[in-house]
């Protein structure tokens, strides 16, 4: 013990801080056979058999107070900050903690391979999961606990440029081997990957690929929240009379289309015509009501006929009505909403002949008009049954669609998936467990913190699945180069965290409030990580811990152009007319 002291000495324990004062640090040096730097770990024994394993965060040079013998003043003394992680008891077992270091610490050394090899170990038998090795020591892999991982949501984080993309492709690849399946034999993992840019398709050619050409995603599956959004402008004066009729217009043409049901709603998901309804309004818009003494107070076509039941005639088509008149033969007036819907009849106008959003108002079914009876294709092809392409991941590809909709049709498969898994936990057994994991690529771009009425379906859709999914086998993963512009409810609930390098200020200072305090030390290494290094943080591994993400073969597309070495090349003829063409 007195040779040790000689070398370092404890100065300060506490339940997430120890210090540790390096008195020779050559003898140190040569004790700890090995090199030492912030980050590097640390084993502190006792009497016990007890070594409480430490980050080294930082530390700090004590001025010297003592002269040798020979008056010449001793040479400095480092103090080294540590921060408890765990501990390995008796039997070399690791565990979270650090409280268990008796009175006197007898040890001080460099946590050796074979430490750091049991620490990264402990996850059960059949559990493991892995995508990378240990920064500090490259021949660790870092394994953690898969169902831990997978089942309690995730958020993956990094500037552009840090790998991001490629470590999603990696730990969805990594999960996707499960069960050692292989030769195309499919294991039951479900995955569903919002795809902003068309990036995962090279990662996973084997998925089933959605996007704006063979998506079936009909717009009467929408719900009241998303109608509206899409189909009302929320700032007009007669707004609330928009809401109002369009709401009774959609009921009434679902209750035409659909007879055989019973009770609907505005937020039944059952079929209803988006013209017929467009038509129902124009209707509304320039009706005009008989006023002649004696005659019924009706609605009145320009032949001279009455309109008893609007939603017997209102849908079919265009009426002429007579025109309003004050003289007594042939009295009549606008009606109540005559006039008030002309900017909401060119907004649906516009919405009609956009082609763009014919994938919403015009959806088919093998040439057919995607109606109520078709509902179990449409939720199958984002499930993955699909019934001629089974896959374990589908990637919805959203490059293609409109902006203006982007949110909407995110919230509106989110919604989807949601309502499926909730009605199918009361009829699954304990064998028929299909876990499914959505993946919000980009998620800052469509469900951002904006308390704008545009993202209100898409941020209700995911905050549900955040705080309620995983009672029904739904987990999400959110990625994002901005976490600062996410809903704070939604990252809120990830109990694992991937975080790469971050060097915008106000993203790095929000992944720390998301953060336990006693990861500060390690969450300082975010703005200087390298390419494919990542921190991982949560519940699925045993400590906070820095990786290295392994190599990846089958990338995504998202690789950065090298500017200067393609300017060098020889001058492209660029095919413009065949890329105008695509844009149109």
């Amino acid at each position: 013990m007195s040779n040790m002291q000689n070398i370092f000495k404890i100065s300060s324990v506490s339940s997430d801080s120890i210090l540790v004062e390096v008195v020779d640090i050559t003898e140190f040096k040569k004790k700890c056979s090995g090199t030492i730097t912030i980050g590097s770990y640390l084993k502190i024994s006792d009497d016990t058999g007890t070594s409480v394993i430490t980050l080294l965060k930082g530390y700090k040079i004590k001025d010297p107070v003592s002269k040798d013998e020979e008056g010449n003043i001793d040479s400095r003394v480092f103090v080294l900050e540590t921060e408890p992680v765990g501990f390995l008891d008796e039997e070399g077992g690791f565990k979270r903690g650090g409280q268990q270091l008796t009175i006197p610490p007898s040890d001080v050394e460099l946590a050796s391979e074979s430490d750091l090899k049991k620490v990264y170990s402990t996850v059960k038998e059949g559990k493991e999961f892995s995508f990378g090795n240990l920064i500090q020591n490259e021949n660790v892999r870092v394994e953690m606990d898969g169902d831990k991982f997978f089942s309690k949501h995730i958020g993956v984080v990094g500037s552009t440029g840090s790998g991001k993309s490629c470590t999603v492709a990696k730990l969805l690849q990594e999960g996707l081997k499960v069960g050692g399946k292989q030769g195309g034999v499919l294991n039951n993992s479900h995955i569903v990957i919002f795809d902003l840019h068309d990036e995962y398709s090279k990662a996973f050619p084997q998925s089933n690929k959605l996007n704006i050409d063979n998506i079936v995603l009909p717009c009467w599956l929408m719900n009241a929240e998303e109608l509206q959004e899409i189909f009302i402008e929320s700032n007009e004066n007669n707004s609330h009379n928009q809401v109002s009729q369009f709401r009774q217009a959609v009921i009434l043409n679902k209750k035409r289309h659909n007879p055989d049901i019973s009770k609907i709603s505005y937020d039944t998901p059952v079929y209803f015509s988006v013209k017929e309804v467009y038509n129902y309004i124009f209707n509304l818009n320039t009706e005009v009501i008989n006023q002649v003494a004696g005659e019924p107070l009706l609605p009145k076509t320009a032949d001279g006929a009455y309109i008893e039941s609007r939603e017997e005639h209102y849908f079919e088509n265009i009426i002429s009505f007579v025109t309003p008149s004050t003289a007594k033969a042939d009295k009549a007036k606008n009606g109540p909403f005559a006039g008030d819907f002309d900017r909401f009849v060119m907004r649906l106008e516009g919405i009609l002949s956009d082609d763009r959003l014919s994938f919403l108002m015009n959806s088919n079914i093998n040439n057919e008009v995607c109606k109520t009876e078709h509902v179990e294709k449409i939720i199958r092809q984002f499930i993955g049954y699909d019934e001629n392409n089974k896959s374990n991941i589908t990637i919805v590809d959203l490059s293609g669609i409109p902006f203006e909709v982007l949110s909407l049709v995110v919230s509106l498969i989110s919604r989807i998936a949601f309502d499926f898994f909730l009605h199918y936990k009361p009829i699954k057994t304990a064998d028929t467990e299909v876990p499914l994991l959505l993946v919000y690529e980009e998620a800052h771009n469509y469900a951002p913190k904006s308390e704008a009425s545009k993202y209100n379906a898409v941020k209700k859709s995911i905050e549900r699945i955040a705080k309620e999914g995983r009672k029904y086998g739904l987990s999400l993963m959110i990625v994002s180069q901005r976490p600062s512009e996410i809903s704070e409810t939604i990252f809120s609930q990830c109990n694992n965290f991937v975080a790469m390098r971050l060097t915008n200020p106000t993203d790095q200072s929000y992944v720390n409030r998301l953060l336990p305090d006693v990861v500060r030390s390690v969450t300082d290494n975010l703005p200087t990580l390298e390419k494919r290094e990542a921190l991982i943080i949560g519940d699925s591994i045993s400590l906070p811990t820095l990786v290295m993400v392994d190599e990846i073969t089958d990338k995504p597309a998202s690789i950065d152009v090298d500017f200067h070495s393609e300017w060098k090349k020889d001058w492209v003829d660029l095919k413009v007319g065949d890329i105008v063409n695509r844009m149109s």
